[in-house]
């Protein structure tokens, strides 16, 4: 690095501690590469995350009986308060600890069906080569009456090429989803705008934006794709 490129380099850092903050992100766009390679959490909190945790903060009351939760059970613990009975977490992965039960979504043949009382799902569906399956599967764990509770990516960066298979649109999901559950049974929202979306993209935190700007929803350009669905 030769002394004006340092000398640009230094100035550039030092602006960073002082902008405004979005302005961050349109000084990334100069770049080819991101603020940061962890979704943010290397700045605080990722921006996806508002819009789960929003959505499960609305859909709190369905949290209840028997659940499952896909990979850990914090989400259940968090918003399932006293109204939970009995949890269960499920992963594929056998080294995975707070896992009380093992199996593919995409074929649970020990899970018996109609099971559970809620399923939780976030983020979970675009990491499923045969999706499908996944769904049929999450209906039919569910007892009659049981609500799914799942969060899908519109966009999202890429970190490993050899998981993530899917994007989702709010077509999509109610494709998948609306040959199980019956129309009037499940609510599809989309989360995100442009200025949001970016700032994702290129790996800001929602502490970088305001309430205002994670709140504002455009379905022109949708980040994130949540359903409730109720069997």
């Amino acid at each position: 690095m030769n002394i004006l490129m340092y000398a640009a380099w230094a100035v550039r850092a030092k602006m960073m501690r002082f902008i405004k903050p979005n302005e961050s992100y349109w000084l990334a766009t100069k770049s080819l590469e991101p603020i940061s390679m962890k979704f943010g959490y290397d700045r605080g909190t990722p921006i996806d995350r508002y819009w789960i945790e929003s959505f499960l903060e609305k859909n709190k009351q369905y949290i209840k009986g028997h659940c499952l939760e896909v990979t850990d059970s914090a989400y259940t613990i968090r918003f399932g308060e006293d109204r939970v009975k009995k949890m269960d977490v499920l992963d594929i992965d056998t080294s995975n600890k707070k896992a009380t039960l093992y199996g593919d979504l995409r074929n649970l043949k020990d899970i018996p069906s109609n099971s559970f009382d809620t399923l939780v799902m976030t983020h979970v569906l675009g990491i499923i080569d045969d999706c499908q399956s996944a769904a049929n599967e999450c209906y039919r764990i569910l007892k009659p009456g049981g609500t799914l509770l799942l969060t899908v990516s519109s966009i999202s960066p890429t970190r490993d090429m050899d998981l993530n298979c899917w994007r989702f649109s709010i077509p999509a999901i109610k494709y998948l989803f609306g040959s199980l559950f019956k129309e009037k049974n499940m609510d599809i929202q989309g989360y995100g705008n442009v200025l949001a979306g970016q700032c994702f993209w290129v790996g800001m935190s929602q502490e970088e934006l305001t309430k205002k700007q994670l709140d504002f929803v455009d379905p022109r350009f949708t980040c994130l794709v949540s359903l409730r669905a109720t069997k």
